[in-house]
């Protein structure tokens, strides 16, 4: 307590000045929280609207190769306009961006005439406007919050269902860019796979119609049928790659996933093709059987082939029918969790949280302003250096303000006796 006294004021004196100065300062508190109070109930209320929306889904149910092209529109919105998520990023967060995007943001401004509402010339002074009421938030889990606040409750609600209402719109016209891009390849797959299914089956019949007496096992058949459907989930995981490519970076962790599962169906065919046989070339195509003559190779090889394309041929044409029904699709792509609603409270302004804010902003003003003036009698009562030094600099302040007062009064009386 002796140190305290020796560098300045005791913890005794500060209290001794709040209380001799203990009205002023619970004046001065109840001044300011009564006349923020009050200023409050003139200002206007302002709402917000919410709405959530569940995480898009990676593919769309049912439609196999159709949907890994597709990606559920948004593995197409990213590689239409030429994007690519980072490792890290989420389907949730393209939705997000997609929603504080400018392409949506003028056409909610322009459904809504919000230049004429909020008095403004400019469109871009009515997107600045839009941008600061709106909201948008990606949770944890992938749930996309959508808030945005106005002073007309059902504005509020309106604008976040338009938010809402364009977002399917955007992710609509990337389905159907995509499944219009799938059908024209599945349709160039589709003719140069028939090419090649029609060249194997002459090759079949000329082969049997020269060797009518050559068949093939049933042990031998289902391996054909085996190294088929390897072959198929192999020209579908390659497609599935390249579009990944197109969409993520080269380090996603999809894109490794992808390239681990096309190494092990090379694995799985090479097993089929090489058997326990450890010198055959790598990609040879041919089936281990015990010293097979010469016509019935021909003939493994022959019906593999015809096999393969058959299986390749009968899955394009399934999945061509697929995207032409996605094609002309048109329901609602977005799922909402809950949906936008009138808001019946405020968000503000928080008048109370005003009135005891203001409050406690005066009764430190108070605080500060009392310990001046404390600090300030006491040297002046001791005649101290310090006061003095103040003296002088109160009087310096004094002296300029009075000039720089002249000055504002000649110049104003110059520009009187021009004008008159």
């Amino acid at each position: 307590m002796n140190d305290i006294k020796k560098d300045g004021a005791s913890l005794w004196d500060i209290l001794s000045v709040i209380v001799k100065w203990r009205r002023l300062l619970v004046i001065n508190f109840l001044t300011a929280s009564i006349f923020i109070l009050i200023v409050s109930f003139f200002l206007p209320n302002w709402y917000i609207s919410r709405a959530s929306i569940f995480p898009p889904e990676e593919e769309t149910p049912g439609f196999g190769f159709a949907s890994s092209i597709l990606g559920g529109g948004l593995a197409g919105a990213l590689s239409s306009y030429k994007m690519a998520l980072p490792a890290f990023a989420t389907p949730s967060d393209l939705y997000a961006s997609i929603l504080r995007s400018r392409i949506v943001s003028e056409s909610v401004v322009k459904k809504h005439d919000f230049q004429k509402i909020y008095g403004v010339g400019s469109l871009e002074k009515a997107l600045k406007i839009l941008a600061s009421h709106l909201n948008v938030k990606v949770e944890p889990e992938g749930i996309i919050r959508v808030s945005f606040e106005d002073k007309d409750p059902e504005l509020a609600a309106s604008v976040v269902n338009s938010f809402i209402e364009e977002l399917n719109k955007v992710n609509n016209e990337v389905l159907l860019l995509r499944a219009t891009a799938t059908r024209h390849f599945i349709e160039e797959r589709l003719a140069q796979t028939k090419i090649e299914l029609t060249k194997a089956e002459e090759d079949y019949r000329a082969f049997q119609e020269e060797h009518k007496a050559i068949s093939l096992d049933d042990q031998m058949r289902a391996m054909i049928d085996n190294l088929a459907e390897l072959k198929k989930q192999l020209f579908l995981a390659e497609i599935e790659l390249g579009v990944l490519k197109r969409s993520f970076l080269p380090t996603h962790t999809e894109v490794k996933r992808q390239e681990a599962k096309i190494d092990e169906i090379k694995k799985q065919i090479n097993i089929l093709e090489e058997g326990a046989s450890n010198n055959k070339k790598e990609g040879e195509l041919s089936i281990p059987f015990s010293e097979a003559p010469d016509l019935s190779l021909q003939l493994v090889r022959l019906t593999r082939q015809l096999k393969i394309q058959e299986t390749i041929y009968e899955f394009l044409t399934q999945e061509y029918e697929k995207v032409k029904i996605q094609e002309k699709k048109d329901t609602p792509t977005i799922q909402i969790l809950d949906p936008p609603t009138v808001p019946e409270v405020k968000s503000r302004p928080r008048r109370s949280m005003m009135a005891v804010m203001a409050g406690l902003l005066s009764f430190l003003l108070t605080t500060v302003a009392v310990f001046v003036k404390e600090f300030v009698d006491r040297n002046k009562r001791n005649d101290t250096e310090t006061y003095r030094q103040l003296d002088k600099i109160l009087v310096t302040v004094k002296d300029d303000f009075y000039a720089l007062r002249s000055l504002f009064m000649r110049k104003k009386g110059e520009d009187n006796d021009r004008t008159n």
